[in-house]
């Protein structure tokens, strides 16, 4: 898969552009703040129909506008398509699809993937729970449209309850009322569990692999923490099961606090090297070592699951690695697929056969 051509109208700085980059490396250079970063995310936005920077769709219109487009052209093997993924108040986001517009923006989902690799996902080990269900979600979303139904019926299921909950008294009848979303929470979110289990079960091993290349050997434990517990290997209505005699166990307690306890929205990933768990006793060296294994995993992932390599992007990484990882990094980008990177000084990628440089200025970009 590469990405033959890139439009953007009213996006962040860029009042418009029409740019056919390079379907190996490409490499964009310039000075802060001059709109390097702003392309790998409308490029992103263009795969996921969402931000890695912020969840407002309105922050990334351009100053004194309200409404913004972003459009491509991809080749895969099955052959080309166009899409544009239009944001406007108040009517929101439409996607246009080979020239068909829809509504439903999981028709997106598949027709372009992507993995971003930023400065923020170095936190990806060291920070809060739903930072890693956030991307966990994302990649399962580009490589799965049933995830995305399960996901997105769950969470509404989830903040009727919730809803429900904040208001009903702490009584017996009110336990019974909220028995009428469960049956809902526990189908589908039995569905979201299944399958992120299913899926750090592959990722793991891949993180495993690229870990021990980064890190000199050391092997790297990725564990999939589920809020409700379930035996390894249960199936489908196993998993339905336990989540439903959860919530009905906890309901109680839930009209006195006023939320859900228990379900996905709660589950957790692990990160762990020589049996010490990275987020409260990994180094930084090592935890950013992890986050960069985590994300060349989710490279191999999506190319297992759709047969295509994705986009990789990464926005100004090589700043926040040591020498050793940019090098492996470097290599890395140089293999196989179509990659983004962002750099405000010169990087050893920009010697490799085959790059091709981009000078980013004012919202201008113009090839070196």
């Amino acid at each position: 898969m590469f990405l033959k051509q890139l439009r953007l109208a009213d996006f962040r700085n860029w009042a418009a552009l029409e740019w056919e980059p390079a379907p190996g490396l490409n490499i964009l250079s310039g000075a802060n703040a001059q709109g390097k970063s702003n392309l790998l995310e409308a490029i992103f936005f263009l795969a996921t129909g969402k931000s890695f920077r912020t969840p407002r769709d309105a922050e990334l219109a351009r100053f004194g506008t309200a409404a913004f487009a972003v459009g491509g052209r991809i080749v895969k093997a099955s052959g080309e398509t166009s899409l544009v993924v239009r944001w406007e108040a108040p009517r929101g986001k439409t996607l246009t699809l080979d020239r068909t517009e829809h509504l439903r923006l999981a028709e997106l989902f598949g027709e372009v993937t992507a993995v971003i690799f930023s400065p923020e996902d170095l936190a990806l080990v060291k920070g809060p729970p739903q930072v890693r269900r956030h991307t966990l979600n994302l990649l399962l979303l580009q490589t799965s449209r049933a995830y995305y139904h399960h996901l997105r019926e769950y969470n509404r299921a989830l903040s009727q309850r919730n809803a429900a909950l904040k208001h009903l008294p702490p009584t017996a009848g009110s336990e019974l009322a909220l028995a009428a979303w469960e049956e809902e929470l526990a189908g589908h979110g039995a569905e979201v569990i299944l399958r992120r289990a299913r899926a750090l079960a592959e990722l793991a091993r891949w993180a495993d692999a690229r870990h021990r290349e980064l890190s000199g050997g050391q092997p790297l434990s990725v564990s999939y923490l589920p809020n409700v517990p379930f035996p390894a290997g249960a199936a489908l209505p196993a998993i339905a099961a336990a989540l439903a005699a959860e919530l009905a166990q906890r309901r109680r307690e839930e009209l006195r606090r006023g939320i859900t306890l228990s379900g996905p929205q709660r589950d957790e990933i692990a990160f762990s090297v020589a049996g010490r768990e990275l987020r409260s006793y990994g180094s930084q060296g090592e935890q950013r070592t992890a986050a960069l294994a985590w994300k060349l995993a989710e490279v191999e992932y999506i190319k297992a699951a759709t047969g295509e390599s994705p986009l990789l992007l990464l926005d100004d990484v090589y700043s926040e690695l040591d020498p050793e990882r940019r090098t492996y990094l470097t290599r890395h980008a140089a293999q196989g697929g179509q990659t983004f990177l962002t750099a405000t000084e010169e990087t050893a990628a920009a010697r490799l056969p085959g790059a091709v440089r981009w000078q980013v200025a004012g919202g201008e970009l113009t090839a070196l």
